[in-house]
């Protein structure tokens, strides 16, 4: 009877241990980190967005965008959103002490995987494109979309007003812009 009270102590007192050890995770990020605020999670997300929409705007224009329209935007998304990658690595160097993005991190923001837009489309394909117009048209598009599902959430659920006024910028261009593009996307699934 002896051992089955040793027995039962040490169980409960590895479980003690053991409920000691992950106490302080809960509502940790993956990997262990510390929980990410929302302001830092969406400015970790849109800074290599807006940088991969950078690239395709110079891989388009490279590659001879005609339509003059579609060249202003390119133009438009090569120094905007310049801009706003300075800008947001500002504040997450202000706010969250480095200017160096984390992780994307959709499960903070709200916005599943699919649907951030970063898949719809590369600098290379862009380049290689035998229709230039159309395929930049149609995968920017894609892109954008998933820029406004990020914006939305950072609207509603940012923490400092510029991370709300941003999100909303980014909402009113890219929803023109994409109204734009959607003329020279026609006839190519996007």
């Amino acid at each position: 009877m002896r051992t089955v009270s040793k027995l039962s102590v040490l169980l409960a007192a590895v479980a003690l241990v053991a409920a000691g050890c992950g106490g302080g995770d809960e509502g940790a990020e993956p990997g262990g980190g510390r929980q990410v605020p929302f302001d830092q999670a969406f400015a970790d997300a849109m800074v290599p967005h807006h940088r991969e929409a950078i690239e395709m705007a110079e891989a388009a224009m490279a590659a001879g965008l005609t339509q003059p329209d579609l060249v202003q935007i390119a133009n438009d998304i090569v120094t905007s959103q310049q801009r706003e990658i300075d800008q947001m690595l500002d504040w997450r160097e202000q706010w969250f002490g480095s200017r160096t993005p984390g992780p994307i991190l959709p499960e903070v923001l709200g916005v599943p995987e699919d649907e951030l837009g970063m898949e719809h489309g590369s600098a290379v394909e862009v380049a290689g494109a035998a229709d230039v117009d159309a395929t930049f048209a149609v995968m920017m598009i894609g892109h954008h979309e998933g820029a406004i599902a990020m914006a939305e959430a950072a609207r509603e659920r940012g923490q400092h007003p510029e991370i709300r006024e941003l999100a909303a910028a980014i909402i009113e261009a890219q929803e023109r812009e994409i109204g734009i593009m959607e003329m020279h996307a026609s006839g190519m699934d996007h």
